[in-house]
């Protein structure tokens, strides 16, 4: 039987003590932050989703910073939109009432400096700012994107925001959406029936030779300018602005023509309509922020659950082990006291 020595003795006990304290530390730090995962080692696969959890979280914050600023900016739109559809309207109250030959010039002249007036307030409403950015000029936000004659200056660029993940949604519009008419898309150059047999006149085969296909000028019936959406060579569809419009009223005043003011009234109603679009696709935009807002606030609150039940410590049981873990170590003291304190002389008695 192998001697047992002293230092062995002292290397165990100090062993047990040392183990039963650092269980005991580990037990007090959790039970200082209520946190049951201290260290990855304390649950891998936990420690796991914990990652995952709080790399959401951060994502959520920028998310809400991006819904933040998007409705922000779109609400501004919406407003400044919302005035330019009410000056439209305003306009054609006027159009209407001078529609007809009933006034004179002097009336017409009188209220022809209404829509001048209704004029620069549109041009206003085009170099309106949010912070130091303009918000139709497209990307180039930082320079007025419109002349004081309604010459247009910026691009027709947006800039898009993710407010959820993979979900981008436009936060401006361009100048050109909303002070301009619609510009039709342009054929290409070449006729409908270009390439075409049309083009060429049939082979005349004879005994021994075969004349090819000679090209010549089609000869077409029907007006190629009557087609659907044509647009005749060398010539660029007429884009006409909210400040044409207004000019056009303004100088019709002026020059009493009632039949110029009646004409442009039908022009006058697409410019509303246009604005009403444009409002539509804002409001449907900022549903979809809200929608995607209130996803991010849900995905918070059920992550924040699934962390609590991974991470958090059970109170009851934390402090029942604490305790029992306190009285484990005033034990290991005792018995290792009445050990190292036992002397040779104990053992010859």
């Amino acid at each position: 039987m192998g001697r047992v020595s002293e230092a062995s003795s002292f290397y165990a006990i100090n062993n047990s003590v040392s183990k039963t304290k650092q269980k005991l530390e580990d037990l007090q730090l959790k039970g200082s932050n209520l946190k049951r995962v201290q260290k990855p080692s304390d649950d891998p696969i936990g420690n796991v989703e914990l990652l995952s959890i709080r790399s959401q979280e951060v994502d959520a914050k920028q998310y809400l910073r991006n819904v933040s600023y998007a409705k922000a900016q779109l609400t501004f739109t919406e407003n400044a939109v919302e005035e330019l559809t009410n000056i439209l309207v305003k306009a054609k109250e006027i159009a209407i009432g001078q529609s007809s030959n009933l006034f004179g010039e002097d009336v017409r002249r009188s209220v022809a400096k209404e829509v001048q007036q209704l004029n620069k307030q549109a041009v206003s409403i085009s170099n309106r700012r949010l912070g130091n950015k303009y918000i139709f000029g497209g990307f180039k936000n930082l320079d007025k994107p419109f002349n004081s004659d309604g010459s247009y200056n910026g691009d027709n660029n947006q800039t898009k925001l993710e407010v959820a993940k993979d979900f981008f949604v436009p936060v401006n519009y361009s100048g050109k959406e909303i002070f301009f008419d619609k510009v039709s898309t342009n054929l290409d150059e070449t006729g409908p029936l270009d390439n075409t047999e049309l083009y060429k006149k049939p082979a005349i085969r004879t005994d021994e030779t075969v004349i090819p296909f000679e090209e010549k000028e089609p000869i077409i019936q029907r007006d190629l300018a009557s087609l659907p959406g044509h647009v005749p060579k060398n010539k660029e569809p007429i884009n006409k602005s909210v400040f044409q419009d207004l000019d056009t009223l303004n100088n019709a005043l002026l020059t009493n023509n009632h039949e110029i003011i009646q004409d442009l009234l039908p022009r006058i109603d697409e410019g509303i309509n246009r604005l009403i679009e444009v409002r539509t696709k804002i409001g449907s935009t900022i549903n979809s922020i809200d929608n995607a807002e209130q996803s991010i606030e849900k995905t918070k609150l059920l992550n924040s659950e699934y962390r609590t039940k991974i991470e958090d410590a059970d109170v009851a049981e934390l402090f029942t082990d604490l305790t029992r873990q306190q009285n484990v170590l005033n034990a290991t003291y005792k018995s290792s006291a009445q050990l190292m304190n036992a002397s040779l002389m104990d053992f010859i008695r």
